[in-house]
């Protein structure tokens, strides 16, 4: 079926954001209180349902002093906390992401994972705000990561039976590593067959769609759709409002970028969320393109919204051969 074929769809707008708790490889806030209410507040007015905290731990540093993580570096006001506030303030769900060492001892980060979540559930397991889990572990294909999804995502089944728990993996494109990249149909053959190891059951999976080239990402996320069905996973895009292409990491990205990754995915997916709105979709964003990203992305959305139809598929008739139709 053509692109041009699936077009007719209701537009769905970016409506959930990770939040980056702890800086990993974009800059710190360093906001406080009354800089998270006001990010909170835009984030409601752009739309948005739902906030991803993508790890409460990231090798030595953590949101919060945990007897568990033993963080050099934590924030003493107890970010998550504060997040689950805002979002209960806001009416947003919010799903609590794990730690990550930053290691692929799966056997070690699965350990210290299953005591973390038990800590997480004595602080914040009550609160109204607190709707599902993240598997913050985002290994490639070849590094088997059932091994550490299956017991993390078992233990929060057991911890909280109704909560739904997501992931977010990527396309192995060639963004990611050229030499080893992998077309749409051999990755999808590969994720199928990694999903029939998961044992326990995933509720959404958000592909980053910025580790293939642009005229390729229809493609993959074509082929992804129906692996995805087979497993009654709900296909998600995690939209990524950087840009991979600049020698410098991470500016926002090109407003001509983003809209294609918003359009070309619309025909499959059923949700989008980003990385990351607080940084790179915002008036607040430290990087004045950031702001501006925002303006266009608002106006867009206003014209998006008005009717029943994706406006304008900015990726219809511009893919060329291989991937002009899928």
């Amino acid at each position: 079926m053509s692109l041009e074929e699936k077009t007719n769809v209701a537009f769905k707008g970016v409506t959930g954001t990770f939040l980056d708790g702890v800086a990993g490889d974009i800059p710190a806030h360093n906001w406080g209180r009354r800089e998270w209410a006001a990010q909170f507040d835009v984030m409601k007015e752009m739309g948005m349902d739902s906030v991803i905290i993508i790890r409460v731990g990231w090798r030595h540093m953590a949101m919060y002093r945990s007897r568990v993580m033993k963080a050099t570096l934590y924030d003493p006001d107890d970010l998550i906390a504060l997040f689950l506030d805002e979002a209960k303030r806001t009416g947003l769900r919010l799903y609590m992401g794990l730690c990550d060492t930053s290691s692929t001892d799966w056997a070690a980060e699965a350990a210290l994972n299953l005591e973390l979540m038990d800590e997480l559930i004595e602080r914040y397991g009550t609160h109204a705000a607190f709707y599902g889990w993240y598997l913050s572990h985002e290994p490639t294909l070849n590094t088997a990561p059932w091994k550490v999804w299956n017991p993390l995502a078992r233990r929060m089944r057991q911890l909280t039976p109704s909560k739904p728990v997501i992931l977010s993996p990527r396309y192995e494109g060639f963004k990611y590593e050229p030499e080893k990249a992998k077309q749409p149909a051999p990755y999808a053959e590969l994720f199928d067959r990694a999903l029939s190891q998961v044992t326990e059951k995933i509720d959404a999976a958000a592909f980053m769609d910025g580790h293939v080239d642009f005229c390729d990402l229809p493609a993959y996320v074509a082929a992804m759709k129906p692996v995805l069905d087979k497993h009654g996973i709900e296909f998600w895009s995690n939209l990524e409002t950087f840009d991979r292409d600049m020698p410098i990491r991470f500016p926002p990205i090109d407003w001509m970028k983003m809209r294609f990754k918003l359009e070309a995915v619309q025909p499959y997916v059923q949700k989008i969320i980003t990385f990351e709105a607080p940084h790179f979709l915002s008036p607040y964003s430290p990087w004045e393109s950031g702001r501006m990203l925002f303006e266009r992305y608002m106006d867009y959305r206003k014209t998006a919204t008005s009717g029943t139809t994706v406006p304008n598929l900015y990726a219809t008739n511009r893919l060329p051969p291989p991937y002009a139709t899928v």
